[in-house]
């Protein structure tokens, strides 16, 4: 079953998104190295929100403990703390071309 994952994390919008930007080379490879279906993310007025979709719950933890992936949280000195995540097992998804 897919598995959705939302993540607000919290802090200067403009700070938040240029890291996203200069992260999101390493970001892209490492959800394709775990089956990523669709990534988004979008600058708030508090923070960025980012949407993924996975094919299964095993591909998002997989992802979240990718090395590459925490390496580059590191390099952006994101805590935990700024970070809220929901997690959700999809009914269905549709994606049009």
């Amino acid at each position: 079953m897919a598995y959705l994952t939302i993540a607000r994390i919290s802090g200067d919008p403009d700070q938040l998104l240029a890291d996203y930007r200069r992260a999101s080379a390493v970001m892209d490879q490492v959800g394709h190295d775990h089956g990523l279906i669709l990534h988004a993310g979008a600058q708030t007025s508090d923070g960025l929100l980012l949407v993924n979709l996975w094919p299964s719950k095993d591909g998002s933890e997989a992802a979240a403990a990718d090395p590459r992936r925490l390496a580059a949280i590191e390099q952006a000195t994101l805590t935990p703390n700024r970070f809220h995540r929901e997690h959700h097992e999809l009914e269905r998804y549709f994606i049009t071309t």
